[in-house]
């Protein structure tokens, strides 16, 4: 086995590992480039022929098209080198001969190959060691080199310093995704801290760029990928990643970044920070702007501010609001409730931090969707804490967000959209600002601004399932149906278990004549998603009117409890009456909504077109004081 370590200008190969670094920092290269690179510096300065290239990359029993793949890994080295065929400093072409590399090369043994196992922690061998196992083409160098990282960080030991690799990129980007970062602490249990940082990159340059940044809801699908960079940037629409791990070991902390141009998979920077526990804010505020640098951003302001306010937060404090943020995350009964009490412990521990109410105004916000708390005091919570939060910094585009979210639950559209307008101006590559300012357009009877809006935030975050369902949602509200379809049915790709697009579907099934297919989505919505009232009522719906009273006023009960109890809103009755064809029982569903602020949000249901002829159903409309008029969506 050949254990050397070649070292010419910048960079170093150490053959063994598989691993070209430059001061330090892994530079990405693949298999083929690899050998081919070893080849020309073990015959350095002599020229090697493209026929010993053939033998050194795929050996002489292989029978392969080798021309194009020597192009190729050729291309790759210098993009990787940052040279050029034009003015080569490392790689020159003979013609109709070869290739020679130019520079001396210094070849020393890797000694210490064998021997770095015996240091890494818990965890770390098995971590490099399925690193290696066939398909896992995505970061097998970094977890390697990152092995190493860690073993070097328990020990409390510097190999080499953190300084970054030159900058290659000449191209444009216009888009970018930060993938997760892995968890190589050799603890299951610090997935928050990797997950957290992450977050925080993804939101900095959100905030930074004039970029499209992938949200964190698509990127998280490649937790475990094991799929080439270059076919995860296409299913994510992106020109650049940027992906790296995290390593804790006590109070230190070891993070790794690397920036990628997806296209050509070319490396264009890299970065490893080893600091305390209570500097990672200045890490992910650092590594944020040196990435933006590099794509041509420009720190500002808000970076700047968002800098200063990570080191005036308490270490304890910033974790703290890292595992509130994780737990939310999740997205379940258990997890809210675990959320809010690790913002609360960060309110108890500092209660000046802004970000820790935001963040327990965004659990008390969703907990209605999740449990079975009541409404309007969940909604009273969380607007408190977003307020809060605004007071000690008016600048937090995710407090805002909440209290437009909030303000759409009580159909108060005009505060709504001064609300999410706010945080679309603080944050405009947030793809859940662009969703839920989405539905103050479509309940403003700006249906085409609203499309707009929803197609935005899918681009901002392609594999959510949920903006995926709701752009289905408003092209049924428009009566597109073959659209609105092929929205659901991708939804329903993206989350198997989610319930909502079936119900949609089943809406669609009915009104467009397949009685039968209405049924069979209606009964598969409310299967997977048994408890959301919403999903309750309109599988109640298509029950009633396709002729299965019988289920459909069981359903009706429930919701009936649920409405006495708080956690659900009475126009869900109505829609089941209506279904039953009880028009007198649905005008008084709709009047006791009414009085808990409106009716304008009935255009998401065809179902109460049935009662435009009815005067109590016009006076209920004028009075709501709404800005929206059905007539404007049909």
């Amino acid at each position: 086995m050949n254990d050397k370590i070649y070292t010419f200008g910048e960079f170093e190969l150490s053959v063994a590992d598989g691993e070209l670094r430059s001061e330090g920092v892994v530079v990405r290269l693949q298999q083929k480039p690899l050998l081919l690179l070893t080849a020309l510096l073990e015959h350095r300065q002599r020229v090697v022929s493209r026929d010993q290239l053939r033998l050194a990359m795929w050996g002489s029993e292989t029978f392969v098209d080798y021309e194009q793949g020597i192009n190729v890994a050729i291309k790759k080295v210098r993009d990787a080198l940052g040279d050029s065929a034009e003015n080569p400093r490392f790689i020159e072409t003979v013609a109709k001969k070869g290739y020679r590399f130019l520079l001396p090369v210094k070849e020393t043994e890797d000694a210490g190959n064998a021997v770095m196992p015996a240091v890494l922690p818990p965890g770390g061998a098995a971590l490099a060691s399925n690193s290696r196992a066939p398909g896992r083409v995505l970061r097998r160098g970094w977890v390697i080199a990152l092995a190493g990282i860690v073993a070097v960080a328990v020990l409390g030991l510097r190999l080499f310093p953190a300084q970054s690799a030159k900058a290659r990129h000449t191209g444009q980007i216009r888009s970018i995704a930060v993938l997760p970062l892995r968890n190589l602490s050799g603890d299951a249990g610090q997935e928050y801290l990797a997950d957290g940082v992450t977050e925080d990159v993804i939101t900095s340059l959100a905030q930074t760029l004039p970029l499209r940044v992938i949200s964190r809801t698509s990127v998280m699908r490649y937790k475990e990928a094991s799929a080439p960079i270059t076919q995860i940037a296409r299913e994510l629409g992106v020109e650049a990643i940027v992906e790296g791990a995290v390593a804790r070991s006590g109070q230190r902390i070891t993070v790794t970044f690397q920036l990628i141009d997806a296209t050509e998979d070319r490396h264009l920077w890299a970065r490893r920070y080893d600091r305390d526990l209570r500097d990672l804010p200045d890490v992910e505020a650092e590594a944020s702007q040196q990435i933006a640098a590099r794509l041509g951003g420009a720190p500002d302001s808000q970076l700047k501010r968002d800098l200063a306010n990570g080191r005036s937060a308490d270490p304890e404090v910033y974790e703290l609001c890292l595992l509130g943020r994780y737990h939310w995350n999740q997205r379940t009964a258990a997890s809210l409730t675990k959320a809010v009490k690790y913002y609360q412990r960060a309110i108890q521990r500092d209660p000046a931090y802004a970000p820790a109410y935001a963040g327990l105004a965004n659990g008390y916000a969703l907990m209605p969707s999740y449990s079975d708390a009541g409404i309007g005091e969940a909604s009273t919570k969380a607007a408190a804490a977003a307020r809060h939060a605004l007071e000690l910094d008016e600048g937090l585009a995710e407090a805002h967000a909440t209290l437009g979210f909030l303000a759409l639950n009580k159909r108060d559209w005009r505060q709504g959209g001064v609300e999410l307008r706010r945080a679309l101006e603080l944050n405009p590559n947030d793809a859940t600002n662009h969703h839920w300012y989405a539905f103050y357009l479509l309940f403003s009877a700006r249906s085409d601004e609203a499309l707009a809006e929803m197609e935005t935030a899918r681009g901002i975050d392609p594999l959510s399932a949920v903006i995926t369902a709701d752009e289905g949602q408003f092209l049924y509200i428009l009566r597109r149906y073959a659209e609105a379809a092929l929205r659901l049915r991708r939804a329903i790709e993206l989350s198997p278990e989610f319930g909502q697009p079936h119900l949609t579907l089943a809406l669609i099934n009915w009104e467009t004549g397949d009685s039968s297919g209405a049924v069979t989505e209606a009964r598969a919505g409310l299967a997977l998603s048994s408890t959301n009232p919403r999903t309750i009522a309109e599988a109640g719906y298509v029950l009633a009117i396709t002729g299965h009273a019988t289920e459909a006023r069981m359903l009706l009960e429930t919701l009936k409890h649920m409405v006495r109890r708080g956690t659900a809103v009475p126009v869900f009755t109505a829609l089941i009456h209506m279904g039953l064809g009880e028009r007198d029982e649905a005008l008084k569903a709709l009047e006791q909504h009414a009085k808990l602020g409106g009716i304008e949000g009935l255009s998401q249901w065809h179902a109460f077109d049935q009662l435009n002829s009815e005067p109590r159903f016009q006076e209920l409309l004028a009075e709501s004081g709404g800005v929206y008029e059905p007539s404007k969506l049909q």
